[in-house]
């Protein structure tokens, strides 16, 4: 089948939401972090989604998301087209005291 494999890592609530710490996705090639996101959010149903997305259907402002180490607001967030072999990090908000 062709297209590209990406591997998304979960952490926190994701992780619970999830069941899972990592997984690959195989997708289309010029598929999107955005696209990507929403494959992740049809799989795993509502809790995912709830924690994602606002009620206005935008991405929570709390998450991040790195793509192979870089956070995708210094490419072209949501948009950042992945390529083959990429990793997803999906973070939760980093509190310390």
């Amino acid at each position: 089948m062709p297209g590209l494999e990406v591997e998304v890592k979960y952490y926190a609530m994701l992780r619970e939401a999830s069941g899972r710490k990592r997984e690959v996705f195989r997708l289309p090639e010029s598929s999107s972090v955005g696209d990507l996101l929403g494959v992740i959010v049809d799989r795993y149903g509502e809790p995912f989604h709830r924690y994602v997305f606002d009620s206005e259907k935008r991405v929570r402002d709390f998450l991040s998301f790195m793509l192979n180490g870089v956070s995708v607001n210094s490419l072209e967030g949501l948009d950042t087209l992945l390529g083959e072999g990429d990793v997803l990090a999906i973070l939760p908000p980093i509190g310390g005291g």
